[in-house]
């Protein structure tokens, strides 16, 4: 951990009404630990870790760091879950709802873009970590190098595998292609 970094644990709720008065540029950095996030219906993240910046910009807070976990998957070739380490950047806007120094409410940007720091002055990071998890997890989850897929419960064991064994019917094409690249 940094020096003047703040350990959070298990919590992803910030109170920043004092960095919200300070002037433009104050930073805090955190260090924030959770032992579950859940990414949707069917993923939780474990032992999630983020190293977080906060900075003071004109308009909120600019959240930046990086972030790295565990997740449970399902591989997309033999089907079988497995765990996989993901880990990604983070950075995101921040904009208050309520003026820090008047208490009068703040009409919402309208590009949407940012997230929302509530009426109490609280920043909650699990939405943003939530998204950040997913955009970095696989889309074509794997298992591994050696994943046999779902084919081979389907051959049997002394049956090559069909990459190797090729299909006869496109011998003719594969002849026609060998024969391409001999004349170049």
């Amino acid at each position: 951990m940094a020096t003047g970094t703040t350990q959070i644990n298990n919590d992803t709720v910030l109170n920043v009404a004092q960095l919200l008065k300070e002037h433009v540029g104050a930073k805090r950095s955190y260090e924030v630990s959770l032992d579950m996030l859940p990414l949707d219906d069917s993923i939780t993240a474990r032992d999630v870790t983020a190293q977080i910046k906060l900075t003071r910009i004109a308009d909120g807070i600019l959240v930046t760091g990086s972030l790295a976990g565990q997740a449970r998957l399902e591989c997309v070739r033999c089907l079988e879950e497995f765990d996989t380490e993901y880990g990604g950047d983070v950075e995101a806007e921040f904009r208050p709802t309520i003026d820090i120094i008047s208490g009068a409410p703040i009409e919402p940007d309208d590009d949407g873009d940012a997230f929302e720091i509530d009426d109490s002055h609280h920043l909650d990071l699990a939405e943003m970590l939530r998204q950040v998890s997913i955009l970095t997890l696989p889309i074509r989850p794997v298992c591994g190098d050696d994943c046999p897929g779902f084919v081979s419960e389907f051959r049997g064991s002394d049956e090559p595998p069909p990459d190797e064994a090729g299909d006869e019917r496109l011998a003719v094409l594969e002849q026609l292609l060998d024969d391409s690249r001999e004349e170049r």
